[in-house]
């Protein structure tokens, strides 16, 4: 059990907020003051709750709360920004709804006024602020971002410091509310939600967390609780169930945070939506094979950059992998939680109610080093889980996962593909504490910016415009994994991508086959691409550093600052490779930057290409790859290898 888990179990009386065993003790704690607040603090703990809280701080959750009032402190000494006139979601706003939740949670656990007077400060400013994004709609009503963020931080500095603000306060924080949680009802009462997406996660959750603490101040609360509870159960039935994310690791941080604060206090009105999807029980994989290797993650770099994902981790995960730890007794989780201590800097509050010591914290030497996550069309490997290793991932799938495709009509909508990309049979090799092939990112979503393939220019039929469609979803489109195995060594990994061309490409077989020889720091690409007419076929390909011609037209290589990179194509006779840059646009405008970019290419009707990749860590010299076509197979110093 966590910290609140533990204390439901001895506090009587109070609101259960997860079962726990009739047969342990029971303390009676004195109750608080008969005053018109005695509802308070219901948000994610209760009085007595909150009283073991502050106890634990100095004992148990020691480690944790240091870590925490440093964030908080700092917090203290910073204004709210002054409002801007900016069109949009005004996301600079987010900010101010996370500070005031840090600041109100400092100050209930510690009765310091320094932290409520800074949460007043910030919390009035957001109230003074007259939109907080999306305005300008035509129904006068405003969905934003920063709605979630803001209401949760009101509602949690309402809910904490009745005891603490003024009259004059605690109603512009209600009436504030009120009226937020007013117009984003209506908008979302007319607004095709995604139910799988990050927006719809964050603003239920902000919703719900008001109309929680406004139950005794309007009676329009408990329907605002029914339709975050309609919204969470929709959600809690359409996850992957294999625990991806078709939005990318960052947005999966950024989403699950809200998401489990929106499901934990959906406990508070008696509803349990973990137990609706095995999504629970196999995300913490999705995230650790998502993360970089330990030793080389720091703040600016932790998270492979797949989908729309930045590179970097904007929520935690440290908490994330808390909550998962506790949820699922899971000491794996429990350990890269402790991993993400070395670089998640946020430290945020949830570790304190999140964190549950009795699941140890345990990396096996069994642990799986490879992962297929069969309903995304995502494979994940790494050579170990040394914190140095090598890892790829690949990417041929279809862009909701399987599962969404045998849901009734309507159960998802256009909004949930709003990160995703047309990247089928793309992939990227990072080692050595950096990227060897790279995903571009945040950046306008069209085939020719992954490493995959273009025929006469066109790529995949997902990249009509900047967001994926066309709508509703077409499984004939569909890429898909054929093969996904890990054997003595060797990784063999074959995507499908035959059907997800642009129709005048005319493409009738797209099939990639990785063979990732780990021992030799090697990887295989074999393509095999089939068109209805001659054209021109181009396997585009982004190193992280730009490579140079080694020999002839054939071989290329770079030297940086940790490894030595040699990529070869082994079948010059049939395809030529070129060395040049490629501009990458940036998603929302027409600005980016050149990146480095390697093409092989063909005039055919036909082509059955392999190429090599290989490395190795200075001052060693990647190994070279020969290929014999006749017995297909590949031999890397002296060992040889069937493809």
């Amino acid at each position: 059990m966590n910290f609140l888990q533990k204390i439901c179990c001895l506090a009587a009386p109070v609101v259960l907020l997860s079962a726990c065993s009739t047969d342990e003790p029971h303390f009676n704690y004195p109750e608080p003051e008969p005053t018109d607040r005695i509802w308070h603090p219901m948000l994610f703990f209760n009085y007595w709750e909150g009283e073991q809280l502050k106890t634990a701080i100095s004992s148990t959750l020691l480690t944790q709360w240091t870590r925490f009032k440093a964030v908080a402190d700092d917090k203290v000494r910073r204004n709210p920004p002054a409002y801007k006139d900016d069109e949009g979601e005004q996301l600079w706003q987010r900010d101010v709804g996370n500070t005031i939740s840090t600041l109100a949670v400092a100050g209930y656990l510690t009765g310091d006024t320094d932290y409520f007077e800074a949460a007043e400060r910030w919390a009035l400013a957001a109230c003074d602020y007259p939109t907080w994004g999306m305005d300008g709609t035509s129904d006068g009503s405003e969905y934003g971002l920063p709605y979630g963020h803001q209401l949760l931080g009101l509602a949690m500095l309402y809910d904490y410091g009745q005891n603490f603000l003024d009259e004059a306060t605690l109603t512009t924080l209600r009436q504030t509310m009120i009226s937020r949680v007013e117009r984003q009802y209506a908008a979302y009462k007319e607004y095709e939600k995604a139910y799988i997406q990050n927006h719809t996660w964050i603003n239920t959750c902000g919703m719900l967390a008001a109309a929680l603490v406004l139950r005794n101040d309007t009676p329009k609360a408990q329907e605002w609780i029914d339709y975050t509870q309609e919204i969470l159960d929709k959600t809690s039935r359409l996850l992957s169930p294999d625990g991806a994310s078709q939005e990318g690791p960052g947005y999966w941080q950024y989403g699950m945070e809200f998401l489990m604060m929106a499901f934990d206090l959906s406990h508070d009105v008696g509803n349990d939506f973990y137990k609706n999807s095995t999504w629970w029980e196999n995300t913490a994989a999705y995230g650790r094979f998502m993360t970089l290797p330990a030793d080389h993650c720091t703040t600016e770099s932790s998270l492979v950059d797949w989908a729309d994902s930045p590179r970097y981790s904007w929520y935690g995960p440290e908490h994330l992998y808390r909550r998962l730890a506790g949820l699922n007794h899971h000491a794996l989780t429990q350990y890269a939680a402790d991993q993400a201590r070395r670089y998640d800097v946020s430290s945020s509050w949830l570790n304190l109610i999140w964190y549950d010591d009795s699941v140890s914290s345990v990396l096996l030497p069994t642990t799986p080093t490879f992962r297929h996550f069969e309903n995304m069309g995502l494979v994940a490997s790494r050579t170990d889980w040394s914190g140095d290793e090598s890892l790829l991932v690949f990417r041929s799938g279809a862009p909701l996962g399987r599962f969404a495709e045998q849901q009734p009509e309507g159960s998802y909508v256009s909004g949930d593909m709003g990160h995703i990309h047309p990247d089928a049979n793309h992939f990227i090799i990072y080692a050595n504490g950096e990227y060897i092939l790279r995903n571009n990112g945040y950046v306008k979503r069209v085939t020719k910016y992954h490493n995959t393939l273009l025929v006469n220019g066109l790529g995949q039929w997902g990249e009509v415009r900047t967001w994926f469609t066309p709508w509703p979803l077409t499984p004939s489109r569909d890429a898909k994994i054929v093969e996904a195995v890990s054997e003595a060594g060797v990784d063999r990994i074959t995507g499908d991508a035959s059907a997800c061309y642009l129709d005048d490409a005319g493409v009738e077989r797209f099939v990639r086959k990785l063979i990732w020889i780990k021992e030799q720091n090697v990887v295989i690409v074999c393509d095999d691409v089939e068109l209805a007419a001659s054209g021109r076929i181009e396997l585009r390909f982004f190193p992280e550093h730009a490579l140079s011609a080694v020999s002839g037209a054939a071989v290329a290589g770079a030297t940086t600052a940790r490894n030595s990179i040699r990529m070869e194509n082994l079948t010059p006779a049939v395809s030529a490779m070129s060395l040049g840059e490629e501009f990458i646009e940036e998603r929302s405008s027409s600005a980016g930057e050149k990146r480095p970019m390697v093409t092989i290419s063909a005039e055919a009707a036909s082509l059955h290409q392999v190429t090599a990749f290989s490395w190795a860590a200075l001052p060693a010299v990647a190994p070279v790859v020969t290929y014999d076509a006749a017995s297909a197979t590949v031999t890397v110093d002296g060992r040889t290898y069937a493809l």
